[in-house]
């Protein structure tokens, strides 16, 4: 008798916890997926370096640290793609995408050869041939259309940051995929 006892209450237990389970399973699989704003960079960059995106997003009106995204770069021979996700609710309205750090490297030439915004399924893409068209470098970067590589130096006063910034043109097409334009 204490057999059949015992024996219900394994079987119930064993029950009741595979429910739970499955619940939960259940539970996780239902969680929606969160979708960000993300900006992807395909590029070769031959020595290790960083480069940060910055956005705006309404709530700044200048590109500032609490709107950046840092992505350490290895140095390769081969291309490699850096990912920057901005926060969960955060859209951008403008970017800059700075090339290191302000302190000068060295850094050899950088072909960058495709920049990927992505939102929601809608998505744009910026290859090197339409670069300069969407993205300008500043004072700090020489472009060789030639080669399609960019070059960094200092200027005259000996000050370094190497960074590009966005056209209107790229803006207006990041309305169109956060949905600010139709």
């Amino acid at each position: 008798m204490k057999t059949n006892v015992i024996l219900t209450s394994v079987f119930l237990s064993l029950a009741l916890f595979s429910c739970k389970n499955d619940d939960k399973k259940t539970d996780e699989s239902e969680k929606p997926k969160v979708e960000t704003f993300d900006v992807s960079v395909d590029l070769i960059i031959k020595q290790q370096d960083e480069l940060i995106l910055f956005y705006r997003d309404g709530s700044n009106q200048w590109f500032d640290e609490a709107h950046a995204i840092w992505y350490g770069v290895k140095a390769k021979n081969e291309l490699q793609t850096a990912k920057f996700s901005l926060p969960e609710e955060s859209l951008a309205t403008d970017l800059r995408l700075d090339i290191g750090r302000n302190e000068f490297k060295n850094q050899e030439p950088v072909e960058i050869k495709k920049i990927t915004i992505s939102y929601k399924g809608k998505s744009f893409e910026v290859n090197e041939d339409t670069m300069e068209n969407y993205f300008k470098p500043n004072e700090f970067m020489v472009y060789n259309p030639e080669t399609k590589l960019y070059s960094f130096k200092k200027n005259a006063k000996e000050e370094y940051d190497p960074y590009f910034v966005a056209t209107p043109l790229l803006n207006q097409e990041l309305a169109k995929i956060t949905g600010g334009i139709k």
